[in-house]
């Protein structure tokens, strides 16, 4: 795998993790009782799928040069940036446990791509 291929794996897995935080938005956006005619009429919903269909593509891409069993174990940076954009964008609180936890598994992404 080249430098170039790991650069687009982890925008990838960023596309994706930015699509969680997108949806977190369309869901507090969705008022009650409006059923799915109320989630379709919401953008954040829109751009949510936008995002996550962009993200299948470049996925898509990526899997004709990088094997499966390469590639795959960037996805588990989202559970790094997730939380980060959870905190920085939402708000959220995420204790330190949490953050210890994302650079265990980062660094395990680390080494399983070496």
């Amino acid at each position: 795998m080249t430098g170039v291929e790991a650069l687009l794996l982890t925008v990838t897995v960023a596309a994706i993790a930015s699509g969680q935080v997108v949806f977190k938005l369309a869901s507090t956006a969705w008022l009650p009782g409006s059923g799915l005619l109320g989630l379709f009429g919401l953008g954040w919903f829109w751009l949510g799928l936008a995002i996550y269909g962009g993200a299948t593509l470049a996925w898509l891409a990526l899997l004709r040069t990088v094997p499966l069993s390469v590639a795959y174990p960037f996805f588990a940076l989202a559970f790094f940036i997730v939380p980060l954009l959870s905190w920085w964008v939402l708000g959220e609180a995420v204790s330190l446990r949490h953050w210890v936890g994302a650079l265990l598994i980062s660094a395990g992404v680390w080494v399983s791509v070496r």
